[in-house]
């Protein structure tokens, strides 16, 4: 993969990891007025499931870019990985 798609790609997934963490916040501050002085702390259902699904989409997208940049550095270093599959035999 040329070193432009590599930042694309790395770019694309940092995007995600931005939204996915703006909707947590986002549900984070909708679930908030329920957890206040004057709430009942007892959030809708549908709050929950935002955060929930908020909560995972992120935890994803950091795992995608985290395999992202992981196996770009991999290649990168593909000679020393090499010698140290050799020495460990």
């Amino acid at each position: 993969m040329s070193t432009r798609m590599t930042r694309f790609k790395g770019a694309q997934a940092l995007e995600r990891v931005a939204n996915a963490a703006h909707e947590v916040q986002a549900a984070s501050v909708a679930l908030q007025q329920y957890f206040s002085p004057h709430g009942d702390a007892r959030p809708p259902m549908l709050e929950l499931v935002r955060f929930e699904a908020a909560m995972l989409e992120l935890s994803a997208a950091r795992a995608d870019f985290d395999a992202a940049f992981t196996f770009g550095s991999n290649l990168q270093c593909g000679q020393s990985d090499v010698g140290l599959l050799e020495e460990s035999d």
